[in-house]
């Protein structure tokens, strides 16, 4: 394994410590409790008589939720600290989910999305922060590992809801996992130390980022959307152009969601050799190849050979990034990771929202349309951000 700039790699062993095992199983719970209400969109709109619209505003609530955490989890981690911030926000996504599965009307369950994208952020920001500072040498590896884990979670969903509609129980029982995975935690390893941040970020410069940051952090907002939007409605998809029933459709969306673990897992292997760049054009051509595939199909089993495809390349767009965002700015983690969940929240609030619109006035296949267009749309803003690092690397960037 060969050294390379920016902190990406180094040649010493990756090592798995107490708190990597804990922030994973806490992505895990995330995962799963922000990932529920695609799979679960068909019945979900059942349930409470929705349309499409109305069940999109339940990501923006999310995704509104994760922007305000963005813009006030420096004072949060100012006031509690990383650890302090960690477990409350673990408490908050375990309070959305409950509200969430008792929720008969969209106040309540618009409520249980907001406390879910909110607190939840909290719990991605800290400990996105702490792996980069406990594993400089590996930030790749170990970003990527973790969101290895949040995949794991969002694959659960679509598996077990699939299978509570199948013997008739509905999707609302599936939401105790989380609740569960916190308070397991919280039993086992409440009293782990979490690592201060390298350097202090000053109130005055919270924004006082390299330039090529900010072109890393604007390709956030296609690649999340991409994401979103195939998590969001690839049920209703599968259900309105492949035809299948709606539980049908919930357990189909595992293909989705298990390409994204899966390519992960590989992802995280390939990251202990190749930089980040590289490995994200490649992850974005996969993904791309795949969107393509199932956009172009009416046959439920390309639709789903599709879903697979884009989720093992869409997998690897959001953690790429982040290595790269953060390998900007190595002593401003928190800041750094902070200001992607802007734009990941923001991107979530617009995306989903949109597709949903969308589909209720001219369908579901030709709004999906937008997916492939914000795929290339990453690769842009990456490159752009890539060529600026190279050309003045991040020392001299200039600072917004």
């Amino acid at each position: 394994m060969t050294t390379q700039s920016h902190g990406e790699l180094r040649p010493d062993a990756f090592s798995r410590d107490r708190l990597t095992f804990l922030t994973d199983g806490m992505f895990v719970a995330v995962g799963f409790a922000v990932a529920a209400m695609g799979p679960a969109m068909p019945l979900f709109r059942q349930d409470l008589e929705i349309s499409r619209t109305v069940g999109g505003l339940h990501f923006t609530a999310m995704a509104s939720g994760s922007v305000l955490t963005g813009l006030v989890i420096g004072r949060a981690v100012g006031a509690r600290g990383r650890r302090g911030v960690f477990w409350l926000g673990g408490a908050g996504v375990a309070t959305g989910c409950v509200l969430l599965a008792a929720g008969w009307h969209p106040a309540i369950t618009l409520s249980g999305c907001f406390v879910i994208g909110a607190f939840g952020s909290a719990v991605l920001i800290v400990s996105q922060a702490a792996l980069s500072d406990r594993h400089q040498s590996h930030r790749p590896v170990a970003l990527t590992e973790a969101n290895t884990a949040m995949s794991i979670g969002t694959v659960a969903p679509a598996l077990l809801i699939g299978a509570l509609t199948a013997i008739g129980a509905g999707w609302r029982p599936a939401l105790v996992v989380p609740v569960a995975i916190w308070l397991a935690l919280v039993l086992v390893m409440r009293s782990e130390v979490f690592p201060s941040p390298v350097t202090a970020d000053e109130p005055g410069h919270r924004w006082a980022l390299p330039g090529s940051y900010w072109l890393f952090w604007a390709a956030f907002i296609p690649a999340v959307g991409a994401e979103w939007s195939v998590g969001a409605w690839g049920a209703d998809y599968l259900v309105d152009v492949a035809g299948t029933t709606e539980g049908a459709a919930s357990l189909l969306m595992s293909a989705f969601f298990g390409a994204m673990v899966l390519g992960r897992l590989v992802g995280g292997r390939v990251a202990r050799s190749l930089s980040p760049f590289p490995l994200l054009l490649s992850a974005a051509t996969l993904g791309l190849s795949g969107v393509l595939l199932f956009w172009g199909s009416e046959s439920l089993p390309l639709v789903v050979a599709g879903l697979f495809v884009s989720g093992l390349g869409i997998s690897m767009l959001f953690p790429m990034l982040l290595s790269l965002a953060i390998g900007i700015a190595p002593d401003h983690a928190d800041m750094a990771a902070a200001r992607v969940s802007i734009a990941a929240g923001g991107s979530v609030i617009v995306a989903p929202l949109t597709l949903g619109a969308l589909a209720d006035q001219v369908g579901i296949r030709p709004a999906f349309a937008m997916v492939p267009v914000l795929v290339v749309f990453v690769v842009v803003f990456a490159a752009l951000g890539h060529r600026v690092t190279r050309a003045h690397g991040t020392s001299s960037a200039s600072t917004l």
